[in-house]
């Protein structure tokens, strides 16, 4: 079964001030907090890190502690995948389906779990493009029940909290 889902990405902005600790040990020092996907960029604003994790909502208030501005956006999270390349065939397929792809980036924790991160222009949309396409499988979609990161998001459904979190 394919596994594209939405998600909420955090983006933590260090300014030209930084904080006195990294975003990246402050997540480490929350175990429980298991990161899909990160992407940095620089700005005349400072440093953006990108990231989708397992409870966006909490990393949310623990990097604001810290010192760092952020923001949530919704995304559409697609693997893990078993290898790369899948970037372009699936943006043809939104692009077909009418979806603008806004943003994408790739990132990956070990050489056969990568995952793919998408910002549309429908993200509600693009996810029932994914989940219906007939080549789905054929994508190298890795089987859902061997990744215990992707059964504590499903559990922990933090695109849920994050999405009650914003209508509060």
């Amino acid at each position: 079964m394919p596994i594209a889902r939405l998600e909420i990405e955090l983006s933590a902005r260090i300014g030209h001030v930084p904080p006195d600790v990294s975003a990246t040990a402050v997540i480490a020092w929350y175990p429980e907090i298991e990161v899909f996907a990160m992407r940095s960029y620089s700005n005349r604003d400072g440093v953006v890190l990108l990231l989708v994790t397992t409870n966006a909502v909490k990393l949310l208030h623990v990097l604001t502690a810290a010192g760092f501005e952020c923001e949530m956006n919704p995304i559409v999270l697609v693997g893990p995948l078993d290898r790369s390349g899948w970037a372009a065939p699936i943006g043809v397929r939104l692009a077909n389906a009418g979806i603008e792809v806004l943003s994408f980036y790739a990132s990956h924790k070990e050489p056969d779990r990568r995952y793919l991160v998408f910002k549309t222009s429908n993200d509600d949309h693009a996810i029932q493009v994914l989940r219906s396409a007939p080549s789905s499988r054929s994508l190298g979609w890795v089987d859902s029940e061997r990744d215990p990161e992707l059964a504590t998001a499903e559990e922990s459904s933090p695109f849920r909290q994050a999405r009650n979190w914003l209508s509060d």
